[in-house]
């Protein structure tokens, strides 16, 4: 079986994409105006990027007004200043996540996302905010599935087989990892497509089969095998190295991360006597930041696995002041708070849905006297937020961050104190803990 290269052979991986290094261009028309012009050739058939028709700035401008209109409905931090979104370094070609779905529209492979309100594919197989090296590797994928005759995923009839694709690409080592989603454990061209694949990319480190067997568009089944080299990549974030696995959440921009999680540490105010709470922690990236000044940082995260590289991590980084348990967050942040001495600060990093009841009853019961929260979702940050002015707590400063430059999406994050706690949390002796702290768990 022959396949067309897509790529030319002299081509280095180590080069910037032409879209990161330029970006798009303003484009003369008559008169002399200025026309903006997507430099993105799915534009606008793909719904993935809506701000991409927007110069940056004005992009910026936007996502801070989201933020603002967010806050707005509520009159508790209506009044808050929303600084513009700290910026991106790359506005192209910095996402090193890509999930993408796989569809055969007439007889014609489709790798990309779903247009909104509908199940069709649009495809993206040149993306112009992926790395290059990821779209060399989804255009071959799109050759190798028509000539090896493997069939995508039919969600209407529950036929097919390979459903999607899940790259992590590493922009420190400049290495890549795929998941290839499919119906059933055995296809017969796994092989060959294996083979291929290693043989035609030498900075794919690890391909990695998950099986989804049921019904409905939900990306992940339960069930990973490694198919080919490792089911880990390791990426630099700062001055820590952070290894993630197949399955684990990690931010898809690590210079605009590392903005952030600087931000948290500088927020905190941390003077290495105090315990720390990193709620929703992950593989540990906020929890190793916090390590560097903290006498004490715990991290909790409902994901087994992430708890289990969230130490590898630390250890890694030669961060012995931290400790990681699985478990269920209100649960786990009720017991923490009774086996601990006082707790002088609170970072929660909930997912898009925000603050269950539950962890929300949990995180107020602990009245800690700092608290900073990260949020994927202004709207349901400004309801936190909202709930938690509610509970004795005020919102200080919130700052924006462009995780994903061309989207309509804004990270946050916002520094809270407690009204009652406010004075003391600066006193040292405060947050003290000693070893016998950890005894309980």
């Amino acid at each position: 079986m022959s396949f067309q290269r897509p790529f030319s052979s002299n081509k280095r991986w180590d080069q910037k994409p032409q879209e990161q290094r330029s970006g798009p261009t303003p484009r003369k028309t008559h008169g002399e105006r200025e026309e903006y012009r997507p430099r993105c050739p799915h534009y606008p058939a793909c719904h993935g990027c809506p701000f991409i028709r927007f110069p940056y700035l004005q992009q910026l401008e936007k996502k801070r007004e989201i933020v603002v209109n967010a806050l707005a409905a509520y009159p508790t931090v209506n009044a808050l200043s929303v600084p513009l979104p700290l910026a991106s370094p790359a506005q192209f070609g910095y996402r090193t996540r890509v999930k993408l779905a796989v569809q055969r529209v007439e007889g014609r492979v489709r790798i990309g996302l779903y247009v909104p309100d509908t199940h069709q594919v649009a495809d993206i197989s040149a993306c112009p905010v992926h790395p290059e090296p990821v779209n060399h590797l989804v255009q071959f994928l799109k050759q190798a599935i028509e000539k090896l005759d493997i069939v995508p995923y039919d969600e209407e009839h529950d036929t097919g087989q390979l459903r999607y694709i899940d790259i992590r690409y590493s922009s420190w080592q400049r290495q890549a990892m795929l998941t290839l989603v499919t119906r059933h454990m055995h296809f017969p061209q796994v092989r060959e497509l294996t083979r291929e694949l290693e043989r035609r990319f030498p900075f794919l480190s690890g391909i990695i089969q998950n099986i989804h067997d049921k019904p409905g568009n939900v990306i992940w089944g339960e069930r990973f095998y490694p198919l080919r080299g490792r089911d880990t990549l390791l990426e630099r974030i700062g001055p820590f190295l952070l290894c993630i696995p197949v399955n684990a959440f990690s931010q898809a921009n690590p210079p605009v991360a590392r903005k952030l999680y600087e931000t948290v540490l500088d927020w905190a105010g941390l003077h290495r006597e105090e315990i720390a709470l990193d709620l929703y922690c992950g593989i540990g990236p906020i929890a190793l930041y916090l390590a560097s000044r903290a006498k004490l940082v715990v991290g909790i995260d409902d994901n087994v696995g992430a708890i289990n590289v969230a130490k590898e991590n630390a250890r890694r980084n030669g961060y012995h002041n931290t400790r990681f348990f699985a478990g269920d967050a209100a649960e786990k942040l009720r017991e923490t708070a009774t086996n601990l001495a006082r707790i002088g600060l609170i970072v929660v990093n909930p997912p898009r849905k925000g603050l269950s009841p539950e962890a929300f009853a949990a995180l107020v019961a602990v009245t800690a006297p700092r608290l900073i929260c990260v949020s994927c979702d202004p709207l349901t940050l400004a309801r936190d937020l909202d709930r938690l002015s509610h509970a004795g707590y005020t919102v200080l400063r919130v700052q924006p961050f462009d995780m994903f430059p061309q989207t309509d999406q804004v990270e946050t994050v916002a520094l809270l104190e407690h009204s009652h706690e406010a004075v003391e949390v600066a006193r040292p002796g405060n947050a003290l803990g000693t070893p016998e702290d950890l005894s309980a768990f």
